[in-house]
């Protein structure tokens, strides 16, 4: 017993160690995708979109991409390339997969190179279901999405992380910059008031902090068989919280406003 005490620390080490060592693995495979993406635009004349499943995190290999007309299919890494747009501009991709929510994600050309070109698209959900998918940029690192019923629930990686009666919890919860952060709600009451909002962790105690809205924050939520809503947040804001939505009435009513309280 007593050799059992001395070893959890060391257990511990190791074991806190070794998902440090995955955090940094995750991170630099992303930033490698980044620069092979940068360099295929500026050496091939070819832009790249991926796409992820937004409960695992994992990419989508063989999902149907229509960009311009054109039909591709996303490799082993969940990216397709196509020929580079010579102007500047929002253009919509389409997807669809079996077994995932077909829908059109819209992308930004800004100075020949696209802006943000992942994409986090969810599996199908169960009628009265919804799905809310947080996407951002490398920094900062770690996110966190709150959802929360009014004289209800309250889900997040701190408080509620499955409900009690498994109808509904945090996903996944992704701490190393870009995402998805998703949250699932199986039994959407119209009926009731909800909120959702993004909370910066990684400069929680900085109040004017411009990281949040530098971050390229994208909500996507999902209901039902169809993404029904896409929020981006508002640049040049100062502060650590974003004002999402709130959902009442069967509606989502964007409110999309960084503060820091």
């Amino acid at each position: 017993m007593k050799n059992t005490v001395y070893l959890l620390p060391f257990l511990l080490f190791f074991f806190t160690a070794a998902i440090a060592q995955e955090d940094i693995e995750d991170k630099f495979e992303a930033m490698e995708d980044k620069f092979d993406d940068a360099f295929e635009e500026e050496e091939n004349d070819r832009m790249t979109l991926r796409f992820f499943d937004a409960l695992s995190g994992e990419p989508l290999e063989g999902g149907k991409v229509i960009v311009r007309g054109k039909t591709l299919y996303s490799d082993y890494d969940g990216k397709v390339r196509f020929d580079k747009l010579g102007e500047d501009g929002n253009y919509p991709a389409r997807f669809s997969m079996d077994g995932y929510i077909s829908a059109t994600y819209e992308f930004e050309v800004r100075a020949g190179t696209i802006f943000r070109n992942r994409f986090s698209v969810s599996p199908v959900l169960d009628i009265g279901s919804m799905r809310i998918v947080l996407d951002w940029d490398r920094r900062p690192r770690d996110l966190d999405a709150h959802f929360m019923k009014r004289d209800g629930y309250h889900i997040s990686y701190r408080d509620t992380k499955v409900l009690e009666d498994g109808k509904g919890g945090l996903d996944r919860d992704d701490r190393n910059g870009f995402g998805p952060e998703t949250i699932t709600i199986n039994d959407v009451d119209d009926y009731a008031v909800y909120a959702y909002y993004v909370r910066d962790y990684s400069n929680r105690k900085r109040d004017n902090s411009r990281g949040l809205a530098k971050s390229g924050a994208t909500v996507r939520v999902y209901k039902e068989d169809q993404l029904v809503k896409t929020i981006r947040i508002s640049e040049g804001e100062r502060g650590n919280l974003w004002k999402v939505f709130t959902f009442s009435q069967g509606g989502i009513h964007p409110v999309n406003d960084v503060t820091s309280r």
